[in-house]
């Protein structure tokens, strides 16, 4: 047998396909519920470019998953991006990189947590079973969502996407139902070509802002590689990153369109009141229930999707010593990272129950979760410049879709994303005179994410001095060797190339034998 089905004590089994990623990075980026509640907060910066707004941000996003696709090819690794900028811009880079996902992810489920307990609530007092907005409630009931996610983690990735693909096409059903019924119904504006333009924006900061938060939107779809090492091939996070995206924006495209056609400005500029009711205007109460459901079906698959990569993630950093070595242990029958899923989902859970007694602290979650586009335009960003420098001896003289794939295409994207989190945050911070302890305070807005990423500065100096960690020191292991180019398999000089991701032949063989059927039920 394979070491697929008996691994190390320490290593994954690889058991996953391309179909899998997909549905950990759809449930991640989770379309239907910025749909259903998103297109409101984008649609208060972008006006009537709502489709120009996402098709703007998608370029830059796919530069850049072009280049994670070949990083995990040659250098699989469930840190991802952590482990991927160490070796290219160094180790205190690296750990921020890390630090500044987990503190991102964890910050995330706290706020997850809290509205799947809102959805749950709605729903009871949609169909008349009990009607209450205790805090309390919300916050009791997002924590027993937020244990069940947490089991279905810890007994299996194949699990965890079966169930998600039920939550996804449930709420997709739903979603994409009450958009093609407001095509059909709605009359608040004829569908416009303008719509699609980026030449629409009134003026260019309103472009950035736009294109900003549409790039947050598509936030989680890095979440296909963090299983990277449990992939039974290679090729398979690269596919599934980027069949996600693909996906996502097509179904942005078709909700923000229906959306505009059906909603005068007033109705979309209330995000809670976007999609319910929508649905109640065209199919009654049931209609109202059954897009409240869809909303708490998209919000828990996308926490088990971001603890199943949030957890992988604090397991490469135990590996490496950043973390203590508890952080990366594995289930010993079921290989999940039973303590990272357990810390990771613990330290969310603790952030939750704090707001009970800090009122104050639920605010500051919402203003991170409603400001972290910058964070996730930088990490991204940096992310795209350490495939160019990876990969940057590589590139000479080789062939021109692989230099597009690995230099000229990440180094525009991550340069773009960049610029966009940087002129955001100048742009947020210009736009008031003081600095104000309120989720609606530009200044505050643009300190909360920047503070928590300098917060990482002195952890890292822990972390180097104190703890001594591996990682600040340990040579880079050498990358998987570029595979021969397929289209010249008899050349003499045997060069190699870029062009696809190495991997051994017992592993291919495996991945051979068994139907592959890329795609998501949603």
């Amino acid at each position: 047998m394979d070491d697929g089905q008996n691994p190390r004590h320490d290593e994954f089994r690889k058991t996953l396909r391309t179909r899998h990623g997909v549905i950990i990075a759809l449930a991640n980026i989770s379309p239907t519920v910025s749909i259903g509640i998103g297109l409101g907060f984008l649609a208060a910066v972008a006006g009537t470019s709502l489709p120009a707004a996402f098709l703007l941000a998608a370029l830059p996003i796919l530069a850049v998953s072009g280049g994670y696709a070949r990083l995990a090819a040659r250098d699989p690794n469930c840190g991802t991006a952590y482990i991927w900028v160490r070796r290219a811009l160094g180790p205190w880079t690296g750990y921020l990189t890390g630090w500044t996902a987990v503190a991102t992810n964890i910050m995330f489920l706290s706020y997850a947590g809290q509205l799947t307990g809102q959805f749950t609530l709605q729903l009871a007092h949609e169909t008349g079973l009990f009607s209450t907005e205790s805090t309390l409630a919300v916050t009791l009931t997002g924590l027993l969502w937020t244990g069940l996610v947490v089991i279905g983690a810890v007994r299996g990735v194949k699990g965890a996407t079966a169930v998600q693909s039920v939550l996804l096409g449930l709420s997709a059903v739903v979603v994409l139902t009450v958009v093609v019924t407001a095509f059909a119904r709605g009359d608040a504006a004829p569908v416009q070509t303008s719509w699609f333009s980026p030449f629409a924006f009134p003026d260019t900061l309103t472009l950035l802002g736009a294109t900003v938060l549409a790039a947050y939107m598509f936030w989680g779809w890095e979440s296909a590689f963090s299983v990277v090492e449990e992939n039974a091939e290679a090729r398979s996070s690269g596919r599934a990153g980027l069949i996600a995206i693909v996906v996502t924006l097509v179904l942005f495209l078709i909700g923000a369109t229906g959306f505009l056609h059906a909603l005068t400005p007033g109705q979309l500029a209330d995000p809670l009141a976007g999609i319910t009711e929508l649905s109640r205007a065209f199919y009654g109460t049931g209609g109202a229930t059954a897009a409240i459901a869809a909303m708490l079906a998209a919000t828990v698959a996308c926490m088990q999707s971001s603890v199943i990569a949030g957890s992988r993630l604090t397991l490469a950093m135990g590996r490496d010593g950043v973390l203590g070595p508890g952080w990366a242990r594995l289930h010993p029958t079921r290989r999940t990272p039973v303590t990272s899923t357990l810390r990771t989902a613990g330290i969310a859970v603790a952030l939750s129950v704090a707001g009970l007694a800090v009122g104050e602290l639920s605010e500051v979650v919402l203003a991170v979760v409603n400001s972290v586009g910058i964070l996730v335009s930088l990490m991204y960003g940096v992310g795209g410049w350490a495939c160019v420098v990876t990969f940057r001896h590589e590139l000479r003289g080789g062939r021109l879709r692989d230099i597009l794939a690995v230099g000229v295409l990440p180094a525009l994207g991550g340069t773009a994303l960049l610029l966009l989190g940087g002129l955001v945050a100048h742009q947020q911070w210009t736009s008031v005179d003081h600095m104000a302890f309120d989720p609606e305070n530009g200044r505050f807005l643009t300190a909360l994410p920047l503070g928590a990423v300098l917060l990482g500065v002195p952890a890292a100096l822990w972390t180097r001095y104190r703890r001594k960690a591996a990682y600040f020191t340990r040579p880079a292991l050498p990358l998987a060797p570029a595979p021969s180019s397929p289209s010249s398999p008899s050349s003499p000089s045997g060069t190699s190339s870029l062009a696809g991701p190495a991997s051994d032949p017992a592993s291919t063989a495996n991945s051979e034998s068994t139907s592959k059927s890329p795609g998501v039920s949603a």
